[in-house]
């Protein structure tokens, strides 16, 4: 995702990029199999498929905005940027602050010179009292901040609301092979809006 503010020259945030994918579904093919009924093992090969395209529709930058499963998230930020917002949420932890030094290399800052305060959907980083961003090149991503995002580490940490949008996905994929047809005109059922609403981010829609 790239944010370009709009007539205030060096953007403050240039990117934002997946750095370590969840090491789980928030949804496993079996329980997709039981919400679809299907026995057997005939169909395991689509159902697994289609649980992967609906967390690729709904997790991360995604119609969510949210990371569902635990991932690491890193943005970057123009140099001394003041308090600066994480846009992926929900927020765990600060994995490192890195910044390009004078001679362009990559060099790690300390990551407890940094605090981070919650702002509605979101959090802020920004120095502690008496501490500074690091002073490194003038360029648009100058500085990169890496940190964990997500509900939790297992699919039940996902509010069930969110899963069960994604069983109504994979649902409506499994009875609808094309993207739309002549009877039905939507792509998606209206009550996967309705559930994933609610636990949007602010920003989002």
């Amino acid at each position: 995702m790239i944010v370009w503010p709009l007539g205030q020259g060096t953007p403050t945030t240039t990117a934002i990029e997946r750095v370590t994918a969840p090491a789980v579904e928030p949804i496993t093919p079996a329980e997709a199999k039981a919400h679809l009924r299907v026995v057997g093992d005939h169909d395991d090969d689509l159902i697994g498929s289609l649980v992967n395209a609906a967390v690729d529709l709904l997790d991360g930058e995604g119609r969510l905005g949210r990371a569902m499963i635990t991932q690491s998230w890193a943005q970057w930020f123009a140099q001394s940027p003041g308090r600066v917002r994480l846009t992926m949420g929900p927020f765990q932890s600060l994995t490192s602050v890195e910044y390009y030094d004078a001679s362009g290399t990559l060099q790690s800052a300390s990551a407890g010179d940094f605090e981070i305060r919650k702002d509605r959907d979101f959090v802020t980083i920004g120095p502690k009292d008496g501490a500074t961003w690091p002073a490194g090149q003038t360029r648009a991503d100058a500085i990169k901040v890496t940190y964990v995002a997500g509900f939790g580490d297992a699919g039940d940490d996902v509010p069930v609301g969110i899963r069960q949008a994604l069983l109504l996905v994979i649902g409506h994929w499994y009875e609808n092979r094309e993207g739309v047809t002549d009877l039905n005109m939507r792509e998606l059922p209206m009550a996967v809006e309705a559930l994933i609403d609610r636990h949007r981010v602010g920003w989002y829609g």
